[in-house]
Parts: structure tokens; sequence; C-alpha cells
């Protein structure tokens, strides 16, 4: 039986070096030779690695970049959420707690990476990780998963028709890709709707999504500049 102070302990250190595993970085300079450091956004994530990777290759291969980032990032924080159950079984006895801290410091550990000096993502694609796994352990299953998506997706869209966005001007497309006050407006709107749902999946999707919110405060005052000065359609 571990101490349940230990067992705290060992649920952070865990999850922050999981999350700290900087698997874009690698993935660019072992494939492409690439720092994505110094490319596109500098952003350790899956989305500058599509770009970069297209840019070099091609967007078949942008693509396929893309995929392997996103479901690394997903997949380490989904890693530690299941050690740190394991963790909590022999320790605190507290499951939620256990799930809200390594989901908490798993994010923090890829936005501030100690193999980057503290430096990194946006913490996204791990976002969607947790959610997508503690979804399919939740009694709603995919519902919650499902639904969280949903929501983020309209405010995305409804936000970029307010920015100036048309239909017939690729709207879904620039939604996705550039649309940051709706998605974040979204992301809070959809972890509220998750509390009347589950408090279970709430207390680590919040922990997870106050992280993301604040890694993209600079994109966001930047969409913010731009729609004030008229500029941000031009941008794309």
């Amino acid at each position: 039986m571990i101490q349940p102070s230990i067992g705290i302990l060992l649920i952070i250190l865990l999850s922050f070096l999981l999350g700290s595993i900087p698997f874009a970085l690698l993935i660019n300079k072992l494939f492409f030779k690439t720092d994505l450091r110094k490319t596109g956004s500098k952003n350790m994530g899956a989305l500058n690695t599509f770009r970069t990777a297209s840019q070099e290759k091609n967007k078949w291969i942008g693509l396929v970049s893309f995929l392997s980032v996103f479901l690394l990032d997903a997949g380490k924080a989904i890693l530690a959420i299941i050690l740190s159950t394991i963790i909590a079984k022999a320790s605190l006895n507290n499951i939620t707690l256990a799930i809200t801290l390594s989901s908490f410091f798993v994010v923090l550990g890829h936005n501030y990476s100690i193999f980057l000096k503290f430096k990194g993502g946006r913490g996204a694609a791990s976002l969607l990780g947790i959610l997508f796994y503690l979804s399919e352990q939740a009694f709603f299953s995919w519902y919650i998963f499902g639904a969280w998506l949903i929501i983020v997706l309209c405010f995305m869209i409804l936000f970029e028709i307010i920015a100036g966005g048309t239909i017939k001007n690729n709207l879904f497309k620039n939604a996705i890709s550039n649309q940051i006050i709706g998605r974040l407006i979204g992301e809070v709107v959809a972890v509220l709707w998750i509390y009347t749902i589950s408090v279970e999946v709430f207390y680590p999707a919040s922990a997870a999504t106050i992280l993301v919110l604040i890694a993209h405060k600079d994109r966001l005052a930047e969409q913010i500049k731009n729609i004030r000065n008229h500029t941000y359609l031009k941008t794309k």
C-alpha cells in the first residue's frame, strides 16, 4: 500500500513527464530534418506539423504526420490517466482526484515541456485524448465526447460567420483552421455542459481546459485585433 502523499507525487511527476515528451519535435526532426521550433507558428503541435510537412513534402504526407502527432499527444494523456488510476487504487482510493491531477499535469507538461526549456504546444490534442478516454469509460460512453465536439464546432462556425465568413467562402474549413474565439468559447460552454452530465468527467476536463485556454491567449489577442482592424479574413 502506497502512502497517499507519495501516490499524489507519483501521479504529478509521471503525468508531467509523459506530457513533456515532444512528439511533434521528434517526428519532424526524424522524418523531415526540421526543427519545429523554428518553422511555421513554432508551436509544438499537430497542426504546425501538418503545415511544415505539407511544405516540405506534400499534403498527404502532411496529413499522415498530423495524425501521427495528434494520436501520440492524445495517447500520452490517455496513458497518464491509466497509470494514475492504477496508482490511485494502490494509495488514494480517490479515482476522480487522481484523474484530475493527471489531466492537469499531463497538459501542463505538454505546454511547458521540461525537455524544451518549459516551452511546448497548446494542449488541444491531449485535451481531446482525455475527453475521448473519459467518455469511453463513463456511463454515457461516446455521448459526452461527441456532444463536446458538436458544441465546439457550432461555436467555431457561429463566430466565423460573425467575423464575416460566408458559406461560399470555405466557411467550414476556415472555422476549423482559424477560428480561435469561437473555439475557446465553445470549449468553455462544452465543459460547463459536461458538469450537468457527469461531475467525474467535468473535473479533469475543466482542469485541462484551463491550461488550453491560457496557452491560446496570444492567438486570441491576435485574432481579436485582426477582427477589429477588419483584416481577419484577409489573413487567410
